[in-house]
């Protein structure tokens, strides 16, 4: 049996990968778990970032403006509020403040009398997120009456309520102004005869007052007053009592000779002055033409007893 020499036998040497072997070997063949895994990670932020992004649809609700001309004014009562058709991604309009939405309409282009508003193209809302757009309105069309705005002035009525203390009585209501300024459309101030205070308790009052800081009070939103507080003078005094007195002496102005010389007059005045006033106290003077008589009385009644009736009503001088 023959021998090989020991120096005779070849070996085979391994083939060292090559480094772009060895990239691709790790990127294709090894860590198969930990490469599905993150392909999986993938997926899912991929479908959650795409979902957020998709458009979609909403509703909300936002309240009206109108940027309209100084010198007019809505009269009639568009809806205060509509709603809003809102496209954006899911996270834009989470962003979104619903509660404090304004559509601003603007007809500063308008003119007085009846007008229909399609609100696509005059409403626009500022507080919308970058990326969210108004796709329509509902109601899409609004209507709305343009009037000329003025000032008028309208007289006051105080108001009282109550009773005074027994054996006393309101003998006047004086308001520290008779008219107030109201400013608005024509057709509502037009509409206003008066302006009515708050009422003003009396009950169980004695004397005369003066109530401060009475506010006026008017039911259209739409009209406003211009200084709508004032004070209200109350007279109160003990109730008064009428009597009639017949045959007082009556004259006229640059001695005028009057057919009538003497006339019935109705007085009416506190009870105690009443009891104590007589017809020799009592003077009627006409003035003038002698058909405007004045009660001529002592200074102790004066402005307590005023005249309620005189017969005859008028007055005749002789030529």
């Amino acid at each position: 049996m023959p021998f090989q020499d020991v120096d005779e036998v070849s070996t085979v040497e391994a083939r060292v990968p090559s480094r772009l072997e060895r990239i691709l070997r790790k990127i294709f063949i090894e860590d198969w778990n930990l490469k599905l895994l993150s392909l999986g990670i993938t997926l899912l932020l991929w479908f959650v970032v795409t979902s957020q992004n998709t458009p979609i649809n909403t509703h909300a609700s936002a309240q009206l403006k109108f940027n309209r001309p100084d010198s007019l004014e809505i009269s009639n009562d568009p809806p205060r509020t509509v709603d809003v058709l809102l496209t954006g991604s899911k996270h834009k309009l989470d962003e979104l403040d619903r509660t404090s939405l304004i559509a601003t309409v603007d007809i500063s282009d308008q003119h007085e009398g009846e007008r229909v508003l399609r609100l696509a193209d005059r409403a626009q809302i500022a507080q919308l997120p970058q990326g969210v757009k108004i796709e329509g309105f509902q109601p899409s069309v609004i209507s709305i009456r343009l009037e000329a705005v003025i000032d008028k002035e309208i007289p006051i009525e105080p108001r009282i309520e109550g009773t005074p203390a027994p054996g006393y009585e309101v003998y006047a209501v004086r308001p520290s102004k008779t008219t107030v300024s109201a400013h608005g459309p024509a057709s509502n101030v037009n509409a206003i005869p008066k302006a009515l205070t708050e009422t003003v308790s009396v009950s169980g009052r004695k004397e005369s007052f003066t109530e401060p800081n009475v506010a006026l009070d008017i039911s259209d939103p739409k009209v406003d007053l211009l200084n709508p507080v004032l004070s209200v003078d109350i007279e109160i005094g003990e109730r008064r009592t009428e009597t009639v007195f017949a045959d007082v002496p009556v004259d006229a102005d640059n001695n005028a000779k009057l057919l009538q010389h003497t006339a019935t007059v109705t007085l009416a005045g506190p009870g105690t002055l009443m009891s104590q006033l007589k017809r020799t106290d009592i003077r009627v003077h006409l003035n003038g033409n002698a058909s405007q008589p004045t009660l001529e009385l002592p200074s102790v009644y004066q402005g307590k007893v005023i005249l309620k009736s005189i017969k005859p009503e008028k007055f005749v001088a002789s030529r």
